[in-house]
């Protein structure tokens, strides 16, 4: 099972059904110890009552004035979670904005920041609904659909303590290889390999270029696991030659496999499919047309899954970008285009043979595809890397994330900082966005603000749909292109230090990216601030987000901190006002590394 600190997903999913789950407390003082009754429950003073409702389990944990809430991962809206209700199942979701609440992946866990933190993490794959005070104003409401669960409870004094408690019952996070921290470009889509290469070598003239991309259709006919031969037709020789430049080639990769009878990948994975009620291929439409889905709970399907995965790196690929894995299905041929997943009655046929219903452990689906992915990969590529779409707590051991398919807007440039602290705070450390927006038309202007905001996001990565502008850099008029130059040649001055925290992501747990508050949160001000965020414990960073603005507001925490661009010592509890264009402010410690000469 994901979290893997209790027992195998086999046995988590059909084991204590018809009885209590397992509920653990971990406490930095008692350690841990389990619980199996239903009895009210105290801990740290916090009332839990855990009873049934029917097939429902509910879960009620007393909230206390004061309280903060955060969590559930990459959720649109607000950072804060407090008087919201959000329901946990993945879904594709392109072109989401702020309005809407739900996504593309789960991650079932929230933290409580009052005088001490707490944590709550619900294993479950099923839809899971966190209600944070809405229906009863003085208690957070979890219902879990099934008794099949697990819930696991930590304090801790810090974020840092918590974050290790997470990665201590999750898994620590996979090491991220420096070159995925580097500049990334991709297209919906560049093709053909003449042209991918010009592109390439367009990028190098003027800007640093450490991977790019290959979206669907560099495949034969969008079949995973081919190439199209006229448009690529020599991929060995593209992934070689872009690698002597120092650029990684990272292909696309969905779950979806066309039922065709004359496909050797279709044949090798026959009996390892998801099926329908009646033991027939659940079958549903995606870029290739009618396809089936190879059943990652089961591990034989990993096996020949990562035997594919193997054969097609064999040619030197170093990454693997997982698409489409909610899993996202369309209903009928379209138009219009209704996308749905796996039906909730399609079954998993699990190590034993033992059947679960699709709706049961739909959220752990893609957690499954990225171990077989980043399993295989990393039998030939020392530190692999893998970035995902859609996830669950604990793909944090495999994979990297980005935030799908936003809307490039100004609104989206505040969203995603909050998402990526809000996935940060949920376990996964390493995450971006599309930077320009993937859908819709980002002027100049947007674009420059996307790098700018984005600066030190670990997935530092240009991607735009095929009817969205033009985005390539080396197009932009000068004075733009200047900008994007001036802001990756900063990020690239920090590499290093981007560098050492993503190290201490590895072994520690701790996010990247956080929000002001992860080191400060005794502080009420730091509370409320979304529109910054902090590397590390010693960089904090204000970009200049807000539409027609030359100048912005932003708040220094306790402490004394260096402007970056300036050189002037600042010491913190303070409201500023600055116009500079990276507003970028530092530990005394790593000005004296970085700091302007």
């Amino acid at each position: 099972m994901p979290l893997e600190i209790k027992t195998d997903m086999e046995n988590m999913v059909i084991r204590n059904q018809g009885h209590v789950p397992a509920i653990s407390f971990i406490d930095n003082n008692s350690g841990f110890h389990e619980i199996r009754d239903r009895d009210v429950l105290s801990f740290h003073s916090r009332k839990i009552e855990i009873k049934e409702d029917g097939n429902n389990t509910i879960i009620s944990i007393s909230i206390e004035t004061g309280d903060n809430i955060f969590g559930l991962g990459e959720k649109p809206g607000k950072l804060q979670r407090n008087r919201t209700v959000h329901a946990v199942y993945s879904m594709d979701a392109w072109n989401y904005n702020h309005k809407m609440s739900e996504i593309y992946s789960s991650f079932p866990s929230f933290i409580i920041v009052s005088s001490s933190l707490l944590e709550v993490i619900v294993n479950c794959g099923s839809e899971t609904v966190f209600d944070f005070g809405v229906e009863d104003y003085n208690n957070i409401k979890i219902r879990v659909p099934v008794k099949e669960f697990e819930l696991f409870i930590g304090s801790g004094k810090s974020f840092n303590e918590i974050m290790e408690w997470h990665s201590d019952v999750t898994g620590k996070p996979f090491r991220l290889p420096q070159w995925a921290l580097g500049h990334q470009v991709s297209r919906w889509s560049f093709y053909p390999q003449d042209r991918f290469e010009k592109i390439r070598d367009s990028y190098l003239q003027d800007f640093p270029l450490q991977a790019m991309y290959l979206d669907i259709d560099y495949m034969d006919g969008y079949r995973i696991f081919t190439w199209d031969n006229k448009r690529f037709p020599d991929p060995e020789k593209l992934v070689r030659e872009s690698g002597e430049k120092g650029v990684r080639i990272i292909p696309i990769v969905d779950p979806g496999i066309k039922v065709d009878q004359n496909s050797e990948v279709f044949r090798r994975f026959l009996g390892h499919y998801v099926e329908d009620g009646n033991s027939c291929i659940f079958t549903g439409y995606v870029w290739p047309g009618l396809c089936a889905f190879p059943d990652f709970l089961n591990k034989s399907t990993r096996i020949i899954w990562g035997d594919e995965i193997k054969k097609f790196s064999a040619i030197g690929i170093e990454g693997i970008w997982l698409d489409m894995n909610e899993p996202s299905v369309r209903v009928g041929k379209g138009p219009p285009i209704e996308i749905s997943t796996i039906d909730r009655n399609a079954i998993h046929r699990l190590d034993s043979m033992t059947e679960a219903r699709h709706e049961v452990v739909h959220n752990f689906y893609p957690y499954f595809q990225a171990m077989a992915t980043y399993d295989a990969l990393r039998e030939s590529v020392h530190d692999p890397f893998i970035i995902t779409r859609s996830g669950y707590t604990g793909i944090q051991k495999f994979s990297a994330m980005w935030t799908g398919d936003n809307e490039g807007s100004y609104d989206d440039l505040i969203l995603q900082m909050k998402m990526v602290m809000s996935l940060g705070l949920s376990g996964m450390p390493y995450a971006g966005c599309d930077l320009g927006g993937f859908m819709g038309h980002s002027d100049n202007e947007l674009l420059c603000r996307y790098y700018e905001m984005a600066l030190f996001f670990p997935i530092y990565r240009n991607h735009k749909a095929k009817n969205g502008n033009d985005q390539e850099l080396f197009l932009l008029p000068d004075s733009y292109k200047k900008r994007v130059i001036s802001a990756i040649k900063t990020r690239m001055k920090f590499l290093n230090y981007i560098s050492e925290v993503a190290d201490e992501s590895h072994v520690t747990g701790h996010p990247m990216i956080r929000p002001l508050f992860y080191h400060f949160h005794d502080d009420l001000e730091t509370l409320a601030v979304t529109d910054q965020y902090m590397l590390g414990s010693e960089l904090m960073y204000a970009p200049q987000i807000f539409k027609d603005k030359v100048c912005r507001e932003l708040y220094i925490p306790e402490g004394v901190w260096v402007d970056y661009n300036t050189g002037k010592r600042v010491k913190g509890r303070i409201w500023i006002t600055t116009t500079e264009r990276l507003p970028i402010y530092v530990s005394e410690d790593l000005y004296k590394r970085y700091g302007k000469k």
